[in-house]
């Protein structure tokens, strides 16, 4: 993607009849720099191509198709207003990346954007990126995201943990790590923001090294940090490592919705009480509206077996999903957070620690060494070769 400074900015070309009734929409995102047919014959770098469509006649798509691939042949939206028959059909038979029914809220819009815009192979090659989200605190989210983290860094993983809970984040405290600089340093920062600035704003846990990006310091900081922002440092941070594990707050703010445009796997927590599960199936809809695909959505129960705690067949019928994964309830857990050390560390055989250890390694089995993500390309590729 271009950026502008520190923005990632999103080039679209919007094209159709009814495409005037979306551009004032779309001018308004200062992520988004609109770009319309000139009639030269091409229309430049683009990062996705939006077709608004005026028929639902087959044979004039397929003219209009025709027409704007001969301009760019960038990852393809389909669009209209109201619901006409066969626009499903339609997408799949011209290969459209996404096919939507406007109007639709703009980070809804600018959500289907930027994914579509990853089909173009804009992430090759970066690391995979697992977001930890739950809409109810307490659910024990970031206890989950340092230590899967800290269990891939401690299995060798070239990992880095993004502290997004931008008010109140606490992956620093729990991993005893008191950062130099933060997220917000980072996006305040002037010049683009690259892998190698990302790597000189991050620190390590000293015992298994892994790399934290922490969350601003004090609530105001978080002003700084839209989702144009967050994308930026996001996608040259996914360049940067091999892994790269999200902490989130709990809400779906512009923080969260620039993660889930680059998420691979969405780990959902959620704990076995009532209020829990609410939250987690309101969540559930939300994401579905969002559009982000449901196979990669892994549903996480944490603190199973506690007293009086929803059992799993119980949890699963609450939320109409089945669970991917099991945290157990572990005294050893608390003991380990007032000590500043995760539990993958502080009690290894522990219940929990062996949990979550194969989580992380189910996550991350394909992810980059620490020393192989640190060679020069050349010697990436011999390591390789060699296996």
């Amino acid at each position: 993607m271009h950026r502008n400074g520190n923005t990632s900015m999103l080039r679209v070309l919007l094209t159709g009849g009814a495409a005037d009734r979306l551009a004032s929409a779309l001018h308004d995102q200062p992520a988004v720099t609109v770009i319309k047919p000139n009639g030269s014959g091409s229309a430049g770098s683009v990062d996705v191509a939006l077709h608004v469509l005026e028929s639902s006649s087959s044979d004039e798509l397929a003219g209009e198709i025709r027409e704007l691939r001969s301009l760019s042949d960038a990852p393809l939206i389909l669009a209209a207003y109201g619901e006409p028959n066969g626009i499903v059909e339609a997408g799949l038979a011209v290969g459209a990346a996404d096919v939507i029914v406007l109007p639709q809220s703009p980070e809804t819009l600018l959500f289907a954007l930027r994914k579509a815009s990853l089909a173009n192979g804009a992430a090759a090659g970066a690391g995979k990126v697992v977001t930890v989200f739950s809409p109810k605190g307490g659910s024990g989210k970031t206890i989950l995201a340092t230590n899967i983290a800290v269990a891939a860094a401690r299995a060798g993983v070239d990992a880095l943990l993004v502290d997004l809970d931008l008010q109140f984040g606490d992956a620093a405290l729990m991993l005893a790590v008191p950062p130099r600089a933060t997220v917000a340093d980072l996006a305040g920062s002037s010049g683009e923001i690259d892998s190698e600035k990302v790597k000189a704003f991050v620190c390590h846990e000293p015992q298994t090294g892994l790399a934290l990006l922490a969350a601003p310091k004090r609530p105001e900081e978080a002003q700084i940090l839209g989702q144009a922002e967050v994308g930026a440092i996001l996608d040259a941070a996914r360049n940067a490592y091999g892994a790269l594990i999200i902490d989130t707050g709990p809400l779906f703010d512009s923080a969260m919705l620039a993660a889930l445009d680059r998420t691979d796997e969405l780990l959902l927590v959620c704990n076995p009480e009532i209020t829990s599960l609410k939250n987690v199936r309101i969540g559930l809809e939300t994401i579905d509206r969002l559009g982000f695909s449901r196979d990669r959505v892994s549903i996480v129960v944490n603190r199973l077996g506690s007293a009086g705690g929803v059992v799993r067949r119980e949890i699963e019928q609450a939320l109409d999903a089945e669970l991917a994964f099991e945290l157990p309830d572990d005294a050893a857990v608390p003991a380990a957070l007032n000590r500043g050390v995760p539990a993958v560390l502080a009690d290894k055989d522990g219940r929990f620690a062996r949990a979550a250890t194969e989580l992380a390694k189910k996550l991350f089995a394909a992810a980059p060494s620490a020393a192989l993500a640190s060679a020069p390309a050349s010697r990436r590729f011999a390591l390789r070769g060699r296996r």
